[in-house]
């Protein structure tokens, strides 16, 4: 008797057309992509939590499945919000696999800004304090900024912005740190480009805005002053996140083990060739010692046993 087997997907699924006629859902090799979409609109909690809540550890390890799949995918013009949703995560472990072999600063470079993802940016660097963010999650936020405002006033046209907006890039600065350090150099030279606003269409605001700007980064600068004098002190405040959670220790030695491996050109691992081993190397007899031990067999003979003496009474 022939087996039969029931599709996963139906092949006709009702699908409103907007019309009040139902119709037949494309599909596109093995997915129906009328009931896909609804299916993810309809579970869109469930995924949002497995993907980008990164609470529990289960949550951790999906998201860095998916995070992985992202890094072989690619950047493009329209990933790159799935790219910033999992950088908002905070997340080290989703961050690590997502940025594995790239520069956080350049992660965006190739996505022409918008005012929507610039003022997401900002708002994910005011909602965290220094030391909660996590670096690399920081130099991508901050690329994003260095980008939009390279020429301040191309950027300002963009996205208008404010001092609140300076205090939240200038809060991140270390004074501890000397300026060749990579979050404090890339701050001070969006900062110093900050400066120059107005400098082509001059504007009161922009006036504010530069001399703002300038007070921020000379702050950092002067060992008399210290940064609570040109940002709130609220603001400044170092706090750890104390939300980070971490996969299982099967699954972190998994991904431990995956980085450390190598890869070729096309991203795919290269397989390690296990020496051989070694057999131990024995020497020689030399041709004296052989003879002695030839010479020796033929002329030594054992010695007979004693015999012994019987007592006499």
């Amino acid at each position: 008797m022939e087996q039969t087997y029931r599709a996963l997907i139906p092949d006709a699924i009702p699908v409103d057309k907007g019309n009040e006629k139902v119709g037949m859902a494309s599909k596109t090799g093995f997915a129906v992509s009328d009931s896909d979409r609804r299916l993810i609109r309809d579970n869109a909690h469930y995924i949002r939590e497995a993907l980008f809540s990164c609470i529990t550890d289960t949550q951790v390890e999906c998201s860095v499945a998916f995070a992985r799949y992202l890094a072989r995918a690619g950047l493009n013009a329209e990933n790159y919000w799935l790219f910033l949703r999992l950088v908002m995560t905070n997340n080290p472990w989703v961050l690590d696999e997502l940025m594995h072999e790239r520069e956080p600063r350049l992660l965006f470079s190739t996505i022409l800004p918008t005012e929507e993802i610039v003022e997401t940016a900002f708002q994910a660097l005011f909602s965290r304090h220094p030391d909660e963010i996590y670096p690399k999650a920081l130099e991508a936020l901050l690329g994003i900024v260095e980008n939009a405002y390279f020429d301040p006033d191309d950027g300002y046209r963009l996205r208008k912005l404010s001092i609140m907006d300076i205090n939240a890039l200038g809060k991140f600065l270390r004074k501890d740190e000397p300026q060749e350090h990579p979050v404090n150099r890339l701050i001070l030279e969006i900062l110093d480009k900050l400066t120059g606003l107005g400098e082509y269409f001059q504007e009161p605001d922009k006036s504010v805005l530069s001399k703002h700007a300038f007070n921020v980064r000379f702050a950092y600068f002067d060992r008399a002053r210290n940064m609570v004098d040109a940002i709130p002190h609220p603001l400044l405040v170092r706090v750890a996140d104390r939300n980070s959670a971490d996969p299982e220790a099967d699954y972190a030695d998994l991904i431990t083990k995956r980085r450390a491996r190598k890869r070729d050109e096309r991203g795919r691992f290269i397989r390690d060739l296990q020496p051989e081993a070694e057999q131990p190397v024995v020497d020689a007899p030399t041709a004296e010692a052989a003879a002695a031990n030839v010479s020796g067999s033929t002329t030594s003979t054992p010695a007979a046993p004693k015999r012994k003496k019987k007592k006499t009474s």
